[in-house]
């Protein structure tokens, strides 16, 4: 039985693992007089293949073998695991210091969010996906399930730093290369302040015991607990080792910008190796939504206020900017950002050599900078942007294997993984995105620069 104070609209979280500058939660709060509560759908199977394509009508076992699918390459590390559900763990504090509370739940979204829609019997459900091609299909699966129950899905727009309604163009004619975006936003478009956490109503103990007893089972499901305790060892050769839960994130950012003023120097330091401020390391809070990106770029513009504004701080916000075209990047082009030929169809490096890649994906393929670089990127889930892109260079550009294996090995691994910078970087540097520039590198040459005395080498040498 539903009683008075039962919620009326349910927040269904998935790239968004945070309560403030929420557009779901706002918009859930205000259509129902803030009587809400939140949903997370945790993976049924998060170590399962991964696939390379997203076709329409294909089951994923079959479209991976038609398609070559990797050798060996889950969905998901236990690492990249133990991330999302530390974030999670304190989105669930998040909820319950609000008054209200959080369902986690494992399964399919299309079943596991209709059926608890409709144990609670609320009106509505609102979410603000990732819009890419597994997304919108998980938003059909789902809002196919509340109909049948008389209920509907809200989706909000808004997961990006710029919103898509105030772009100077439609997401169908999106620039196919980033500075052209870039002139286009910075002369036209303005960064919306963070939305404060709305005023939530207090729900019913029973229901908040409810949740809680499904979240801890949640957590506690085969596979999950053994990638929470995997997540408490760490590597003594990690100089980072960032905990997903939205307090440390914004620990970070006190300590980056504030407490030692690294952000002063970052165009200088950004293509670093080794240590542990040598860019912002906040991707890892913004690939899962702990933090908004409209947070940092809100700090970014106090930082340039309160002490310095130069060519280092405007960088990072150059960066926020090359995120939110990708986002919009693969929710202009849907299934082509993973198809072999790209968004444009160019002829595409294709080889696919499981022995070739294996070497590449433990670093052993004898290249002293790419393996040191591999093993860093298995043993912490994390590797700098100067050190991806020459590994990625080396495995399409030099070794002419399918770039779409090397997409799926760093979704695999990347605790900072998010979909449209993933995949379209990859096709940026394979040749086969919008930008058809050369981007093989010579990896000697970059070593030779970047890790002039060798100590990155050294640092993740075998062993």
């Amino acid at each position: 039985m539903i009683v008075a104070s039962a919620p009326l609209a349910i927040v269904w979280h998935r790239t968004d693992l945070r309560l403030v500058d929420n557009a779901a939660v706002t918009g859930a709060a205000h259509a129902a007089g803030g009587r809400i509560v939140g949903v997370c759908v945790l993976p049924a199977d998060p170590y399962g293949d991964v696939t390379l394509s997203r076709r329409r009508g294909v089951d994923p076992s079959s479209r991976a073998a038609a398609l070559g699918a990797p050798p060996g390459v889950a969905r998901s590390s236990p690492r990249r695991v133990a991330h999302l559900l530390q974030a999670v763990d304190e989105l669930c504090s998040e909820w319950e210091a609000a008054g209200s509370t959080l369902f986690v739940v494992q399964g399919d979204p299309g079943e596991c969010v209709p059926a608890l829609a409709a144990a609670l019997g609320v009106r509505e459900v609102h979410t603000a996906p990732c819009p890419a091609f597994d997304e919108r299909r998980e938003d059909a699966a789902v809002e196919r399930g509340l109909a049948a129950h008389g209920m509907r899905l809200v989706v909000h727009d808004e997961t990006t730093m710029l919103a898509a309604e105030d772009l100077p163009f439609a997401i169908d004619e999106l620039p196919d290369v980033f500075s052209s975006f870039r002139r286009a936003v910075e002369q036209s478009c303005r960064v919306r302040p963070p939305a404060a956490v709305p005023a939530l109503a207090r729900v019913p103990e029973e229901l908040r015991a409810r949740a809680s007893a499904l979240a801890d089972a949640a957590m506690a499901a085969p596979g999950m607990a053994e990638a929470m305790k995997a997540s408490d060892v760490a590597d003594p050769r990690a100089s980072f080792v960032p905990h997903g839960g939205r307090s440390h994130g914004l620990a970070r950012i006190r300590r980056w910008f504030w407490e030692t003023d690294c952000i002063a120097q970052y165009k200088e330091t950004r293509d670093g190796l080794v240590g542990a401020d040598f860019a912002s390391r906040l991707s890892p809070w913004l690939a899962l939504g702990t933090i908004s990106a409209r947070e940092v770029a809100a700090e970014i513009r106090r930082y340039e206020g309160e002490r310095v504004s130069n060519d280092s701080t405007y960088w990072l916000f150059f960066e926020l900017l090359w995120r939110d075209y990708f986002h919009f990047w693969v929710r202009r082009w849907q299934g082509r950002a993973f198809k072999a030929t790209g968004v444009l169809g160019r002829t595409p490096c294709g080889r696919q050599d499981p022995e070739a890649f294996r070497r590449w994906c433990e670093g052993t393929t004898g290249e002293p900078f790419i393996d040191a670089s591999m093993r860093e990127l298995r043993v912490t889930g994390q590797l700098s942007n100067r050190a991806r892109q020459n590994v990625a260079s080396w495995l399409a550009r030099t070794e002419g294997i399918d770039w779409r294996w090397g997409a799926a090995w760093f979704e695999s691994q990347l605790i900072d993984f998010d979909v449209g910078p993933n995949w379209g970087n990859w096709q940026y540097v394979a040749g086969v995105g919008n930008d058809p520039r050369n981007r093989t590198f010579n990896v000697r040459a970059q070593a030779e620069r970047y890790d002039t005395d060798g100590a990155y080498r050294a640092l993740w040498g075998a062993g």
